[in-house]
C-alpha cells in the first residue's frame, strides 16, 4: 500500500493514478470532510468537480466540492481491500459528509476471547479488541441456541475466571458445580488440558467459518478410530457430537443448496425512510442478516453510494465475503458499477427469485416500520409550516428554522445557544453552543449582535445553509440588535423575535406585535423551538458557571494549580463526580497525598 501525500486541487488532476484506492476531501483547516473508495482513483475524484459544474447538481455534491481545499488518497492492492480501508476511515474520522447508513438494529455477535482458556460470549458490541467475532446473527434466539449446542458438546467453561495453565498447574483454582453436572469439562482443575481444550475451540471456529463439511468429517474419522482402539466411551460422545451438529445443520435455514455462496440486498425506499436488508448465505444456508437505515434523498441522488456504504460495512463486520452479490430493488435504468472484486446479479433468473423474496419480505416489513415511526415521531406536518408560511408571510417554504438564546447570570459565564429545526422537528446534531467573551457586563444586545455576525458570517464564508426563518428568544431591543448585525452582513433573512411574558411576536419595523391565535399550533410550534432553544442556552450556561466554580475550588487546595485543576475538570467535570470517586483512582491522578488533602477539603465544601 502505498500513501500520497495531500495536493492542493490544481495539482489533483496530474498527481491522481488511475489505480484502485481510498481518497480523502479535506478542507481550509485540514480537517477531513469527505471518504471515498474507487477502482480509479483520478476518474472518480475528478468527476465531483465535472458534477459541480453542471446547473442540475445535487445540492450535497455542490457543497462538498465548495469546502474541498485539498485531496489525499491512498493506493491499495485491490478494491476489496479500498472497501475494508474506507469504513474504517469512516468510523476514524466521521466525516459531516459521510452520514449516510445507519444501523437498523444492534446485532448479536458469538465472540470467542483472546485467552488462554477462550470463551464463548453473547455480544452486541465489539468490546473486546483481540478477540475473534463471528456473525452478525439474524436474531438473538438462534444465537443463543447455537451457543448451548456448542457449549453442551465442547464443554467451554462459562465463567470469569482468569484461567492459565500456569495457574491450573499451581492448583490456584476449584470445580465449579457445572463440571459436577457434567456442562464443563473443568479445565481449571486440570480435568482437560490446555491442548486439548484449544483443539475444541479451535474446531467451534472452523465451523463458524463454514467448514462444516471438512469438521464432519475429521470427527467421523476420530469415530471410527476410538472404536478400532476399543474406547467406546470416547466413540459414543464422537458419535453424539457428529449426530448433534448434523441435527442443527439440517435445522438451518435452506435456500437452495445450488446457490453456494452469495451476498443477497433488498433495497425498500419509503417517504421518510430508506432500508437496505442483508442475508448472508454459505453453502446455500442463510447463516446472518443485517439492516441498515439511509435517507430517501440519499437513493434518488445516488444509489451506488448506497450500494458501496452497505458493502463497506459487510466487509468491515465479516469474516469473509461472498464475491456473488444478489441486488434486489436496483434502478432498472442504472446499470450496476463496474467491479473486479464483485458479480452484481439481480434477481431475474428464477433459481434468484426465492431468495430475493425472502430477503425483500422483511426489509419490506422494516421498512413499513421504519416509516410509520417517523410520521408518528414527527408530528409537524407539511400543511403546519405551511400555515406557518401564510402566517408569518414568509418568502419560501420554512424548510429550515434557527433560533438563537443568549444565557447568564448578572452578566456572568455569557453564552448563547442555537437551535436548529428541519421540516418543523429539531435536528440537534446541527445545535450549537457559544461562548461569548469581552462583552460588557449586562449588554445583552452586543451579544445578540456578536452571536449573529459569528455564526452567519461564517455560514456566509463556507457557503453553508443558511435559515428560511431566524427566530430570536426575546423582545424587541433583541430584535433590532440581532437585525442590525444581520445587515452589517449584508444578509436579508426573514426575522422575528418571540418574548415570554406575553407571548407576542415580533417583526423588524413593526411597533405592534403580529397576532396569532393563543391556541394556533402555529403559536405551540414557534414556542416549542424557541423553548428548545432556551434549554440549550440555560444547560451550557449552567455547565460552565459549575466549571467555573469547581476550577475556583480545586485552585484553592494546596498543591493544586493551573494544569492540575483542568486535568481533574477534564476527568470529572463536576463536584458531585469528584466527590464520589475513590482516594484510589483520584492517587493515581494527582499523587497520594494531594488526593487525601483534596477530599479532606471537599469534606467542608
Amino acid at each position: 500500500m502505498v500513501i500520497f501525500a495531500r495536493v492542493e486541487i490544481s495539482a489533483a488532476k496530474e498527481a491522481l493514478p488511475d489505480l484502485p484506492g481510498v481518497y480523502k476531501f479535506l478542507n481550509t483547516r485540514g480537517e477531513v470532510i469527505y471518504v471515498g473508495k474507487a477502482r480509479n482513483l483520478r476518474k472518480r475524484v475528478l468527476s465531483y468537480f465535472t458534477r459541480a459544474e453542471d446547473p442540475a447538481c445535487d445540492y450535497k455534491t455542490r457543497t462538498l466540492v465548495q469546502y474541498t481545499a485539498q485531496i489525499e488518497w491512498i493506493v491499495t492492492d485491490s478494491e476489496w481491500n479500498a472497501l475494508l480501508l474506507e469504513n474504517n476511515l469512516i468510523k476514524h474520522y466521521k466525516p459531516r459528509f459521510n452520514v449516510l447508513l445507519k444501523d437498523g438494529k444492534t446485532y448479536p455477535y458469538l465472540c470467542i476471547t483472546d485467552e488462554p482458556y477462550p470463551r464463548l460470549l453473547f455480544l452486541r458490541q465489539k468490546t473486546y479488541p483481540h478477540a475473534k467475532y463471528y456473525g452478525p446473527f439474524p436474531g438473538g434466539g438462534m444465537l443463543r441456541t447455537l451457543m448451548e449446542l456448542l457449549r453442551g458438546l465442547y464443554k467451554i467453561r462459562d465463567c470469569d475466571l482468569k484461567l492459565t495453565p500456569e495457574g491450573v498447574a499451581a492448583g490456584r483454582f476449584r470445580a465449579c458445580v457445572k463440571y459436577h453436572i457434567g456442562s464443563c469439562s473443568a479445565p481449571c482443575i486440570g480435568k482437560q488440558s490446555h491442548e486439548s481444550y484449544v483443539a475444541a475451540v479451535q474446531e467451534i471456529q472452523r465451523l463458524l467459518e463454514g467448514e462444516w463439511n471438512a469438521v464432519l468429517e475429521e470427527i467421523d474419522r476420530q469415530r471410527e478410530e476410538a472404536v478400532h482402539a476399543l474406547e467406546f466411551e470416547r466413540a459414543h460422545e464422537l458419535k453424539k457430537r457428529l449426530e448433534q451438529l448434523r441435527s442443527y445443520r439440517q435445522r438451518s435455514i435452506v435456500a437452495d443448496a445450488t446457490l453456494g455462496d452469495v451476498e443477497a440486498l433488498s433495497f425498500v425506499v419509503g417517504v421518510r425512510a430508506g432500508v437496505a436488508h442483508h442475508l448472508s448465505v454459505q453453502e446455500g444456508r442463510i447463516v446472518a442478516s443485517h439492516t441498515w437505515q439511509f435517507p430517501p434523498k440519499a437513493w434518488r441522488e445516488a444509489p451506488v453510494e448506497v450500494l458501496e456504504s452497505v458493502l463497506g460495512e459487510l466487509a468491515a463486520d465479516q469474516q469473509r465475503m461472498a464475491s456473488t452479490i444478489l441486488v434486489d430493488g436496483w434502478p432498472p435504468t442504472l446499470p450496476f458499477p463496474e467491479s473486479d472484486e464483485y458479480t452484481f446479479l439481480s434477481p431475474d433468473a428464477e433459481e434468484w427469485t426465492e431468495l430475493a423474496t425472502l430477503c425483500r419480505k422483511t426489509a419490506l416489513t422494516l421498512a413499513e416500520q421504519k416509516n410509520a415511526f417517523l410520521t408518528e415521531k414527527n408530528p409537524p406536518s407539511k400543511s403546519l409550516l405551511q400555515n406557518l408560511q401564510e402566517a408569518l408571510h414568509l418568502p419560501k417554504f420554512p424548510h429550515r428554522i434557527e433560533c438563537i438564546d443568549n444565557s447568564h447570570l448578572q452578566g456572568a459565564h455569557l453564552v448563547a445557544g442555537v437551535a436548529v429545526f428541519i421540516d418543523g422537528t429539531p435536528r440537534r446534531s446541527e445545535y450549537r453552543r457559544y461562548i461569548l467573551e469581552g462583552i460588557p457586563v449586562g449588554d445583552d444586545f452586543a451579544a445578540m449582535r456578536a452571536v449573529i455576525q459569528r455564526r452567519y458570517g461564517k455560514r456566509l464564508r463556507e457557503g453553508m445553509p443558511l435559515p428560511d426563518l431566524l427566530l430570536i428568544d426575546g423582545g424587541k431591543g433583541q430584535l433590532s440588535a440581532a437585525f442590525l448585525a444581520l445587515q452589517e452582513l449584508d444578509l436579508s433573512l426573514p426575522l422575528f423575535a418571540l418574548a415570554k411574558k406575553k407571548e407576542e411576536l415580533f417583526a423588524p419595523g413593526r411597533g405592534e406585535p403580529l397576532y396569532i391565535d393563543r391556541r394556533s399550533p402555529v403559536l405551540k410550534l414557534l414556542q416549542h423551538i424557541r423553548d428548545e432553544t432556551h434549554a440549550t442556552a440555560v444547560g451550557f450556561h449552567r455547565q460552565r458557571r459549575d466549571s467555573a466554580a469547581l476550577r475556583s475550588l480545586l485552585l484553592s487546595v494546596p498543591g493544586i494549580g493551573e494544569k492540575l485543576a483542568e486535568k481533574l475538570l477534564s476527568e470529572f467535570g463536576s463536584l458531585q463526580r469528584l466527590r464520589e470517586v475513590p482516594l484510589e483512582a483520584l492517587a493515581r491522578l494527582v499523587g497520594k497525598q494531594r488526593a487525601k488533602q483534596l477530599q479532606e477539603h471537599l469534606q467542608h465544601v
